[in-house]
């Protein structure tokens, strides 16, 4: 489990955030930010005291929020993978709650793409268990509830273009190899010349320059699916 191995990033806050009172939040200010405010605070499987313990985590640690079910978060622990953690000991950040839903489309696309780093990669696969480079980007806006083409090719029909120079994070980078007819990859554009994908046999979702080597030699179109 990622988050008892790695576990996550304990912030600096001040004792009048971690002491106010939890926000109430609705199904539409998901994602968010929250604070564990209590010590030694157990990480379960499921929503509920019946599943298995996975992990614990401590007082001022931040977690990755993505829904309430009952009076359990669902949380983010790493490659794709969640846990849950009782609502009673994490404390919403309203700054957090206002900055993420004022989010743009793009970027929550991003914010999406990035649950997977490090997924394997997977030929034909489209869910977390393992990804190729277009199950990755339409899975990614299917969370999203948008609907594109499965396979990379067919990903251009999706959309609008958009000019390299004009990409926007969330864009969907496409590449094709010279003399090739269709194209071979596609991406996600997570803004600073990156994009996030799914690679090939052997490697994982990563981050990777479409400016510079093999992907900014082969790069071909892109396309906007949130406006």
């Amino acid at each position: 489990m990622n988050i008892l191995k790695k576990a996550v990033a304990v912030v600096a806050v001040t004792a009048a955030l971690l002491g106010s009172v939890s926000v109430g939040v609705g199904a539409s200010s998901f994602p968010c930010v929250g604070i564990v405010v209590a010590n030694t605070v157990n990480v379960r499987s499921g929503p509920g005291t019946n599943h298995v313990i996975e992990a614990v985590v401590d007082y001022g640690q931040t977690l990755d929020v993505f829904e309430k079910t009952n009076n359990w978060y669902r949380i983010g622990t790493g490659g794709g993978n969640y846990a849950y953690i009782s609502a009673d000991y994490v404390s919403i950040r309203p700054e957090d709650v206002a900055s993420r839903g004022s989010m743009t489309g793009g970027n929550r696309v991003v914010q999406v793409a990035r649950q997977y780093l490090g997924t394997p990669y997977v030929y034909g696969g489209s869910s977390p268990s393992g990804f190729d480079c277009s199950g990755f980007t339409s899975y990614v806006y299917r969370q999203l509830g948008y609907s594109i083409n499965r396979t990379a090719h067919s990903q251009l029909s999706n959309g609008v273009p958009v000019s390299k120079s004009e990409l926007q994070p969330g864009d969907i980078v496409m590449f094709k190899r010279a003399g090739n007819s269709q194209v071979h990859h596609v991406g996600i554009y997570a803004g600073d010349g990156m994009m996030i994908h799914s690679p090939q046999t052997g490697d994982v979702v990563k981050y990777t320059s479409i400016n510079t080597g093999y992907y900014n030699d082969v790069y071909y179109a892109a396309r906007r699916i949130i406006r």
